[in-house]
């Protein structure tokens, strides 16, 4: 029998980086906003993760002090109607708040897509256990 000297690490070294490409592939990056909202959070068998749809999206956020953005371009409630109207059908929206702010500023807003005739909405949220 041959002795070894030394254990040869290559096929290791291998496999771990194949290991890393696929979970680097296969990993989903989240947009995050720069504006400092807390999103709410859900547990994770409340909501069923819809694929992301290809169209432009446009984020609508409402900050805690009642403030609206599009797209982190703070606007007044009189701009974000008129933005609004003046979209597709089919635009998907993403509608973020902040934990802490108004309920009426919530309502306001999906008051006014669905007036639009906007349907394609998406509400961000953070699940329970990732925050911990």
């Amino acid at each position: 029998m041959k002795k070894m000297d030394s254990m040869n690490l290559v096929p290791f070294i291998d496999i771990m980086l194949v290991l890393l490409v696929i979970v680097l592939t296969t990993a989903s990056f989240v947009s995050t906003s720069k504006l400092p909202i807390n999103i709410p959070k859900v547990d994770e068998n409340s909501s069923h993760n819809q694929k992301e749809p290809n169209k432009k999206q446009v984020r609508i956020s409402i900050s805690n002090d009642g403030n609206y953005f599009i797209d982190d371009k703070k606007v007044s409630f009189n701009q974000l109607k008129n933005t609004i109207a003046s979209y597709s059908k089919d635009t998907p929206i993403v509608l973020q708040g902040d934990k802490d702010s108004n309920l009426d500023s919530f309502i306001k807003v999906v008051d006014l897509l669905q007036s639009n005739n906007l349907k394609e909405l998406y509400i961000l949220v953070e699940d329970k256990d990732k925050s911990k």
